[in-house]
């Protein structure tokens, strides 16, 4: 958008305008402190579905109407009960609007992925939306209500995510003196608390994989049954980097780029860099909405064409395909030009190699 939007609104949260940054009150934060960690997945839940995506949305559906995918968008969210359990791919990341939208927006306004990061926490999704925010935040202008809300949410998953870990370690360190079966009674507990935890979910795999060791029951620890437990652990957080033997040269690749995230980010001066590396890796993972949401940062910052092919590519493996037509070039010839790039960075590996020696 070419200019800021104000609207007065009368909700329940406090709005405490200063210079630099904005800011609103988080009434409920202090007994979101005090509560389990099952009360804090609820009232994040619940901050979202009742305090943020109402106005969040009333942002986007005052717009002009010549930016129709923010309207478009604003107005889905608006009429979404988000109480119920919804299809967040369909809503956002295989959304022609959602993408239109984020176009649409003006330069460091993150109204439209913050608005995305709520969807997820509506929905239980804590892990993938706070990949997101770990990116978003990095962009995002100070002086904005989009801001403001995701700087709450950065506050309220640092607590979540301090007492997840804290339960977490207490089922490791069982784990590593033998105990399998009281870890996976604490793994348990937590995922009870926290289903959609990628890493409690991962331990609990671990630890009865290795009590069917133990016990005699190798024959449980099957590739079968480790793929439906990574197709858990990665719908709810895509980039989750797990420690486990590949079965061939692919998916040792996919090992190797889940490691390489923990090398990014080390050196402020190359944070546009690595965000271009991270949405890089994200392709490689097939985590098209987060590379494609990468790439149009890495696109609209550095001004490389190579990351807008890609970002367009991503759209399309995302089922969004009319908005390629908006911009100029070969777009069959670049596809396949991405496509092959890949297959070669594959095969060239070293970790790939080592599985065809």
């Amino acid at each position: 958008m070419k200019k800021k939007l104000y609207l007065f609104l009368f909700f329940t949260s406090t709005i405490i305008a200063q210079k630099n940054p904005l800011t609103i009150e988080d009434k409920s934060f202090d007994n979101y402190k005090k509560a389990d960690l099952k009360g804090k997945f609820e009232l994040n839940k619940s901050y979202a579905v009742l305090e943020v995506l109402p106005v969040l949305s009333s942002y986007q559906t005052i717009v002009d109407d010549k930016f129709l995918g923010v309207k478009n968008f604003g107005t889905l969210v608006a009429k979404t009960d988000f109480n119920s359990q919804q299809d967040i791919q369909k809503l956002t990341s295989n959304n022609s609007d959602y993408w239109r939208a984020t176009m649409e927006m003006e330069l460091r306004n993150e109204l439209i992925p913050v608005t995305k990061i709520f969807i997820l926490v509506s929905q239980g999704e804590l892990d993938y939306a706070l990949k997101y925010l770990e990116i978003v935040s990095m962009i995002s202008d100070d002086d904005t209500y989009a801001n403001a809300y995701l700087t709450n949410l950065e506050k309220r998953l640092q607590i979540f995510n301090d007492q997840l870990t804290s339960e977490i370690q207490i089922g490791i360190a069982e784990h590593d003196k033998g105990n399998f079966e009281k870890a996976i009674s604490i793994y348990k507990k937590i995922l009870n608390d926290y289903p959609n935890s990628a890493w409690a979910n991962f331990e609990l795999f671990y630890s009865q994989f290795e009590l069917n060791n133990k016990t005699g029951k190798k024959d449980l620890n099957s590739y079968e049954n480790w793929d439906k437990t990574k197709t858990n652990v990665f719908s709810h957080n895509p980039l989750y980097n797990v420690q486990m033997s590949a079965k061939d040269g692919n998916e040792a690749y996919q090992i190797y780029r889940r490691n390489s995230i923990g090398k990014l980010f080390e050196n402020a001066k190359n944070k546009l860099e690595d965000i271009y590396k991270y949405a890089d890796i994200a392709m490689d993972l097939q985590a098209y909405d987060f590379a494609a949401q990468l790439f149009w940062y890495a696109s609209s910052y550095l001004e490389a064409e190579s990351s807008l092919f890609k970002y367009l590519y991503c759209l399309e493996k995302l089922g969004v395909k009319d908005l390629k037509n908006n911009f100029k070039g070969n777009f069959e010839k670049e596809f396949k030009k991405i496509e092959r790039e890949k297959e070669k960075e594959v095969i060239k590996s070293e970790v790939y190699k080592s599985y065809k020696e």
